[in-house]
């Protein structure tokens, strides 16, 4: 269990293998939860598919094989910013 206020900036560390990818598009939506529960802004998202958590206010800007390759790092970045107006 954690807990992300507004306005905080939180990491996720560990070595290869331990989650951090998987909790992270469990986070999303782009796979789903065995057990527990997804809240944002104090309300149950479990059940929202990934395009409703975009619209909720929540990003992910992969890594890796995940990106859009012809884009720079900073634009792959602004990508997932782009729902949010003026985060530029």
């Amino acid at each position: 269990t954690f807990d992300v206020k507004v306005g905080e900036v939180t990491c996720l560390l560990g070595r290869n293998g331990v989650g951090k990818t998987t909790l992270l598009k469990c986070l999303m939506g782009l796979l789903p939860a065995k057990e527990g529960a997804v809240n944002w802004e104090g309300n149950p998202i479990t059940t929202f598919k990934p395009h409703q958590r975009v619209h909720a206010g929540i990003a992910y800007v992969p890594q890796g094989r995940e990106i859009f390759g012809r884009l720079t790092v900073e634009e792959n970045l602004l990508m997932g910013l782009s729902r949010f107006p003026g985060s530029e």
